[in-house]
């Protein structure tokens, strides 16, 4: 063996220690308040944050504990509000543009609100000329009922079916006066937003 194959190896050997000592240590505190550390993450590190530290002292990362239960409810609900604010916030958003597509100008908004308003009231007077009928045909079959005794049978189905036929014409009656109040509300809204967005909105006239 030559004397530089012999330097060669007895530097490798005194390096190796070094070479073997570059490892990062990991370091926390501990529940009394003392700083443990170790080559691999002590136990007493465990659930707590700790830090991932160079032999030369420089923090490479540091590692916040893992959440709690509560504090993983907590996080869980705030992001869920997050989301759902977002998703709220998109769909306002998408209702805009569809209103901006839709009309050019308030009268636009207001004219087809009326129309379809309109054509609800011509299924509510049909409605409540169904009813006026029905009950014109109570009255009637109210008369045929006997002063004493019993009922004829077919006046007796007559008024059962009466009474059914008036109250689904009531129940559309109800359903369309509800229709005309959602739809009113509905284009009112509308024309309030489009003057919002088109910031063509001028002050009322004071009556």
């Amino acid at each position: 063996m030559t004397f530089t194959h012999l330097m060669t190896v007895a530097a490798l050997t005194l390096a190796s220690p070094l070479v073997l000592g570059q490892t990062h240590t990991y370091c926390c505190t501990d529940a009394a308040g003392h700083r443990a550390c170790g080559d691999t993450l002590p136990q007493v590190c465990y659930e707590r944050a700790y830090r991932e530290v160079t032999p030369g002292g420089r923090v490479l990362r540091e590692i916040e504990a893992p959440l709690t239960t509560d504090q993983r409810t907590k996080r869980d609900a705030e992001l869920k509000v997050q989301r759902d604010k977002a998703i709220k916030e998109a769909e306002a958003k998408r209702r805009d543009r569809v209103l901006l597509d839709s009309y050019a100008t308030v009268e636009e908004i207001d004219g087809r609100g009326e129309r379809e308003i309109a054509q609800i009231n011509v299924d509510l007077k049909r409605a409540k000329a169904q009813e006026a009928d029905l009950l014109a045909a109570r009255a009637k079959l109210e008369k045929l009922k006997p002063v004493s005794g019993a009922i004829p049978r077919d006046v007796v189905e007559d008024l059962m079916t009466n009474a059914s036929e008036l109250s689904a014409a009531r129940s559309i009656i109800d359903s369309k006066q509800r229709d005309i109040d959602a739809t009113r509300a509905r284009f009112n809204a509308d024309h309030t937003r489009f003057m919002e967005l088109t910031q063509t909105a001028q002050p009322r006239a004071t009556p």
